[in-house]
């Protein structure tokens, strides 16, 4: 019978690795993602505020996420 779980101890281990991996980037994401909302948030405040006409487009929170995405990024490729 063939079956689609790894039999092969090391294809095991490389799977409950990137697993943790990414637990690990869920995690993080959860810490990152509130800090970049908030930077983010206050940036467009201040440009709502500022001397200049200044016009903030895009959703907060999709730049928020892309921010935290690509923060975490770099800590997984290093």
């Amino acid at each position: 019978m063939v079956s689609t779980t790894p039999q092969d101890p090391a294809a095991r281990s490389r799977h409950q690795e990137r697993e943790a991996e990414r637990v690990m980037m869920k995690r993080l994401f959860f810490l990152v993602y509130p800090l970049c909302f908030i930077v983010i948030a206050l940036t467009r405040i201040s440009t709502v505020f500022s001397a200049r006409d200044a016009r903030a487009e895009g959703s907060v929170f999709a730049e928020a996420k892309a921010s935290a995405y690509a923060a975490l990024g770099y800590a997984f490729h290093v």
